[in-house]
Order: structure tokens, then sequence, then C-alpha cells
């Protein structure tokens, strides 16, 4: 990992921080990068206070459980396209079986260290990435591709709406500090009136 990126810690104050809890981490994924992660996105959108904090908390979960899903995503797509290329493959061995059953053969016919002409082994066609692909997508009788597909809009919609209300509430949070910054300044001015 680039020491740049290097997890740094999350600049809370402790009394937020026991509510946190554990990241969201599943299987291999790393408590490094998360922190990392977490820390980029909590820079990036600059909490104004601990409300701002815990949306931004969510923010980053929800950024990486979409991460996770893309991820699944793919793996199920190739997958699928592991799928389509050995039913290819068994289709590909029935042709030749049916091939070598049509062919005349002598009475003398026994197996021979040479090969007939046509005999030679079947290989795995080379087959067009976008079209294997499709096939993959065709072949999800499962709706396992469509499902991940469902969730990472679900879990997109939620990050908007997280990405607003962070914004909205450092609006909210400058607005008041801006209010109480000229209430100090219109007061100072009123009292050297007198």
């Amino acid at each position: 990992m680039n020491k740049s990126l290097a997890a740094k810690p999350i600049e809370t104050s402790k009394e937020l921080e026991r509510f946190f809890g554990d990241p969201p981490l599943i299987g291999n994924e790393r408590l490094e990068d998360y922190l990392a992660f977490y820390s980029r996105i909590e820079r990036a959108a600059k909490p104004a206070d601990d409300i701002a904090r815990l949306l931004v908390r969510d923010l980053a979960n929800i950024w990486w459980e979409i991460r996770r899903e893309r991820s699944i995503k793919a793996e199920i797509i190739k997958q699928k396209q592991g799928e389509v290329e050995a039913k290819a493959f068994v289709r590909a061995l029935g042709r030749r079986a049916a091939e070598r059953m049509s062919m005349p053969r002598d009475e003398d016919d026994e197996p021979s260290v040479f090969r007939r002409k046509g005999s030679e082994p079947i290989e795995k066609e080379q087959e067009d990435p976008i079209l294997s692909l499709a096939r993959a997508y065709l072949h999800d009788e499962s709706g396992a591709i469509e499902g991940c597909d469902r969730r990472i809009s679900a879990l997109e919609i939620r990050r908007n709406t997280l990405l607003r209300e962070v914004e909205r509430r450092n609006q909210i949070v400058a607005r008041d500090a801006d209010k109480a910054a000229s209430d100090i300044v219109d007061a100072e001015f009123t009292e050297a009136v007198d």
C-alpha cells in the first residue's frame, strides 16, 4: 500500500469513537484499507460537527459496501462466463462424438498411436469477450447478476442521500457560526455607541 495513503487515526471525539464499533469488514478485507478509505472520505467531506461525522461514517460504510458488491458481481460474471464456456466445450465434444460415430470404420480398426484426420484433440475456442459477457448475462437464470445491480442501485441511492445530508449539515453549522460571529460584532458596535 502507498505510504502516503497509510491509515491515520480517525479524528473524532473519543466519546463518538466508542459508538462506531468495528468497521464492516468481510473475508479478506483489511482494516488498514478501510481506515485509509474512511480517512480520505472524511477529509473530503469535512464534517463540521459530530452529527456530520456520524453521517460520514455511514457514507464510508455504504461506499465500502458498494465496492464489495461490485467485486461480488464481477466474480459472479466470471463464474457465469466459465459455465457458458464449459457448456460450449461439452457441445463441441458432442459434435465430435457424433462425427466419429458417423465415420465408416474398418473391421480391423483398432486404437492406434497414429491419429486419423479429424480426430485432433478438441481445444477451447477463444470467444469474443463481449459475446462471452452477453452469454453470461443471458444464462443467469438465478438472477444473481441482476440482484447485485439492484443492491448496488439501492446503496447508491442511500449514498447520494447521505452526501446531500452531510452537505446540508455542514451548511447549517457554517450558517450558525456566521450568525454567532455577526451577533458578536453587532454587540460590540452597539456598546461602543454610548
